[in-house]
């Protein structure tokens, strides 16, 4: 049964920090001059190995390891003069924005297994941006059904499947911070069941096995002021990816997504962020590959894929406050529905949710936080998270 309340929590930014302070203090000092928190979230963040303990709605509790690495290409001397010889700016030089890459492997109390590469790199003056993850899995997921009439909020079954994925985007900076580039994914699904009866229809795309591969033209303007947690400028990204046979794809169909975002400051160390969301499909669409609702990011409060259907929209917005210098307090509220054609969305398909959160300093060179939210959702149920970086 699903409980009403669940909870997430998370000892890898303490293990990190911790042992952040132990590789990099090359000369004795005293223990408060080494883990004071001014001394803790000012330290450089670059290659750590972090073990691993986690849980979330999703998953239960899960442990396992991640290797974090924090970097800035513009200080890669090679390739500063490499583009400093093509006539690059000393000034686009010192824009470039942190990048980042992990490697995990984690295995949970619901017998879940996931290893996976993710990573978003700033090119020296930001004249390339790569983003992507990839990976392996041996998952489940909670399944309600398709659509808005969906089983009951404690009548889930559980999707059983393995997973081999890749998503990657490469943009080339255009003008400013407006990007062009080509996006592409492959995910091949297997092994598809469920843990109690009935089983998926086979009339379900998708229900026993599928192998999607897809290639498309993607926009970007990226006017953030940091990539982890920004505090003013805005960003938008679309994306349309086209499966095909030629690409090796089991199923025809199209996918477009629009995310939009802005960040507005308020004195007092104060500020208001918006953000939008469009997932939109046409064509014949996998189960595994169809939009879903909920999550840690957008809509927190429901379980991912709590409804899911071939069209998805969802907007949100936070308020966050600075209560000292490592504490930042939150309140949210979002709102989004699902359904088979865009006309059909209407106030008897929004879903809505909203909650409260703290945010914790754990880097402030990168101004890097940790974030833990309570989320309520009109369905009366509740989640708790706990993870890193802010939600959008």
């Amino acid at each position: 049964m699903q409980p009403v309340v669940r909870k997430g929590y998370s000892l890898s930014l303490f293990l990190l920090l911790v042992q952040t302070a132990l590789a990099q203090s090359p000369n004795p000092r005293s223990f408060w001059q080494r883990f004071n928190p001014d001394s803790l979230t000012s330290r450089n963040l670059r290659f750590v190995p972090v073990p691993v303990i986690q849980s979330s709605p999703e998953t239960g509790l899960k442990v396992g390891l991640a290797l974090d690495y924090f970097f800035n290409t513009a200080h890669n001397e090679r390739l500063v003069q490499r583009r400093i010889a093509r006539g690059m700016s000393d000034s686009l030089l010192a824009a470039t924005r942190e990048s980042f890459a992990f490697v995990q492997a984690v295995y949970s109390v619901r017998r879940q297994l996931t290893l996976e590469g993710v990573w978003q790199i700033y090119s020296p003056g930001e004249t390339y941006i790569q983003r992507g993850r990839g990976g392996y899995q041996d998952f489940s997921e909670y399944y309600w059904g398709i659509g808005n009439q969906t089983q009951a909020e404690r009548d889930y079954n559980d999707i059983f499947y393995e997973r081999w994925y890749v998503q990657h985007r490469m943009w080339r900076r255009l003008t400013g911070r407006f990007f062009a580039g080509l996006g592409y994914q492959y995910s091949e699904t297997q092994r598809i069941r469920t843990a109690e009866p009935p089983a998926l229809s086979e009339d379900i795309p998708g229900s026993r096995r599928s192998i999607v591969s897809g290639l498309g033209p993607t926009l970007l303007a990226d006017y953030r002021n940091n990539p982890f947690s920004p505090t003013q400028g805005w960003y938008a990204e679309w994306a349309l990816t086209a499966h095909f046979c030629d690409l090796g794809s089991q199923y025809q169909y199209t996918e477009q997504t629009v995310d939009l975002r802005r960040y507005v400051p308020l004195p007092r160390n104060q500020l208001v962020a918006f953000q939008m969301i469009g997932h939109f499909t046409a064509g014949t669409i996998p189960l595994r590959e169809l939009p879903r609702l909920g999550g840690s990011t957008m809509m927190r409060g429901f379980i991912l894929g709590r409804y899911r259907d071939r069209q998805l929209w969802s907007a949100q917005t936070e308020y966050r406050r600075s209560l000292n210098r490592f504490l930042v307090g939150a309140v949210f509220v979002a709102a989004g529905g699902v359904a088979d054609q865009v006309r059909n969305f209407s106030p008897k398909t929004t879903r809505y949710s909203g909650g409260a959160g703290l945010r914790v300093l754990m880097n402030r060179k990168k101004n890097l936080y940790a974030r833990f939210d309570l989320a309520v959702n009109s369905n009366r149920t509740a989640n708790v998270y706990f993870r890193m970086m802010d939600a959008f």
